[in-house]
């Protein structure tokens, strides 16, 4: 039950969010972007995660250009096009863009990993 029954004041703070301890940066970034099927963020936030994972993404896919394994170049291939194709109109296909970057940057996170 919330502080304030029958105000719909929760008490203030996030519905969703991470603790300032469990990090920022890119991996909270695709954290928050893979739960957006379980929150609604402020249209900003969507902005901000999809601006942080296409930064991400262009990194870590110039970073894994010359990377011949099939794995590699399957997900290289994956997330360029998910970049390219872009939010359509209106906020559901924003959180449903920013969803597939997060998911597709996961992928290159643990690509990544697993070379070093």
């Amino acid at each position: 039950m919330p502080p304030y029954p029958r105000t719909a004041h929760t008490g203030g703070g996030l519905t969703y969010g991470l603790h300032p301890a469990e990090g920022t940066g890119v991996d909270a970034a695709i954290r928050d972007a893979i739960a957006m099927n379980r929150w609604l963020p402020a249209p900003s936030r969507v902005e901000a995660v999809t601006q942080q994972l296409r930064a991400y993404i262009g990194e870590a896919t110039a970073a894994l250009e010359g990377d011949t394994r099939e794995e590699a170049v399957a997900v290289v291939r994956e997330a360029r096009h998910r970049v390219r194709l872009g939010a359509g109109d209106g906020y559901t296909s924003a959180i449903t863009y920013a969803r597939g970057l997060g998911l597709v940057a996961k992928e290159l996170r643990d690509l990544r990993r697993g070379l070093r």
